[in-house]
């Protein structure tokens, strides 16, 4: 998916995810939602659709680093999540 956001091009094929949760609507697998940052270090939130949940849209919406922590409030993260989100300065411990 790419997408042109402020004279910026955003594709998700070339971003690195930095974490992800898959979303399921009433148990259902509908998408999934990411941080991802590109190749210049711009950060976006990317949402996928796979079309079970008519509501839900596949987009790119570019982030702010201080806006990432209010987006994954309350995801669970595996190790290297962690890891990727704490190298780029997004998580410090409690």
């Amino acid at each position: 998916m790419k997408t042109i956001i402020n004279g910026k091009l955003y594709n998700t094929a070339t971003m690195t995810t930095l974490c992800e949760r898959n979303v399921y609507i009433n148990g259902t697998y509908a998408g999934d939602s990411s941080i991802r940052v590109t190749k210049s270090g711009n950060y976006a939130f990317v949402v996928t659709s796979n079309g079970q949940d008519l509501y839900r849209q596949s987009r790119i919406e570019a982030i702010s680093k201080n806006q990432i922590a209010r987006i994954i409030d309350g995801w669970r993260l595996d190790d290297d999540e962690v890891t990727a989100l704490a190298n780029h300065g997004l998580l410090v411990d409690a």
